[in-house]
């Protein structure tokens, strides 16, 4: 991911070199929060006298760059500040961005395998917010913060729903069981729906087992990244393939198990999944 995301960087210099004059460029390090004090010695200057040029310019920021804790956050805030300080910024930056597989969402880059984005929009406005914090840590490379992000999410979806069905105190129980518990309550608006399109009730049967299952073996993986890669539990540099795992099961998992679906849901109902 990070030499992606370097392999962008080094495509956008002759855009970054058109879209912003010398000046503009020192101002867009500084807002990217980089040590713009160190371009200091940088100066353009008029004839005859030899000033610097963008070019020697951007190979002093890409110098920034690889001396900073983390280059591909570095340069996804340059990116960021390039796009608010430049709205016509935006489309060269995706057509650039999408050559290596990646695509620019909310003024960031994320990888054109992962947009899961379009499919909140069913959800509580708690779990919106939390998914979005997810795929917006991980873009920034914020991957245990993405992780502590989705199962925050997943979190709220089964408080909801030991709450509502009054299955316990979700505290009580691993992290398995809260997901496979707070799925178990649906199994009857599970079954009106199967039942829309069989009528035989042993592959009805055969459908709920093998769907609660999916669920809890998901639920599982969920547990185990838990565990071993969020802000609170887990350890520093998770691997971002990781946390790109764990956001798709989660996301999976609350598809699934939507808070606002309810046991007493008649077939003729209307559900989201």
């Amino acid at each position: 991911m990070k030499t992606d995301i370097r392999n962008i960087w080094r495509a956008l210099r002759p855009i970054v070199k058109e879209g912003f004059t010398f000046n503009g460029i020192k101002d867009v390090v500084a807002a990217a929060a980089l040590p713009v004090e160190k371009l200091s010695h940088l100066q353009q200057k008029s004839l005859p006298e030899k000033g610097a040029t963008k070019s020697e310019l951007l190979d002093a920021v890409d110098n920034l760059i690889e001396k900073e804790p983390d280059p591909a956050r570095a340069i996804q805030n340059l990116i960021l500040v390039m796009i608010e300080q430049n709205s016509r910024m935006a489309s060269h930056v995706s057509v650039c961005a999408e050559r290596f597989g990646w695509t620019v969402v909310d003024c960031q880059l994320r990888p054109v395998d992962f947009q899961v984005d379009d499919a909140v929009h069913e959800f509580s406005e708690e779990v919106r917010i939390l998914l979005k914090n997810a795929y917006k840590r991980f873009g920034e490379g914020d991957h245990s913060g993405a992780m502590t992000a989705v199962c925050s999410a997943l979190d709220s979806v089964t408080n909801k729903l030991y709450e509502k069905h009054g299955v316990g105190d979700p505290h009580n129980d691993s992290y398995q069981q809260r997901v496979s518990r707070s799925f178990a309550v649906l199994e009857s608006t599970y079954r009106l729906r199967f039942k829309q399109v069989m009528n035989d009730d042993y592959e009805v049967n055969k459908l709920w087992s093998n769907y609660k299952g999916a669920i809890n073996q998901a639920a599982y993986v969920m547990g185990a990244f838990r565990r071993n890669a969020s802000d609170v539990h887990g350890v520093a540099g998770c691997p971002q393939e990781v946390i790109r795992h764990a956001i798709d099961c989660g996301t999976y998992i609350i598809r699934s198990i939507p808070s606002e679906m309810s046991v007493d849901v008649q077939q003729d109902d209307t559900l989201d999944f």
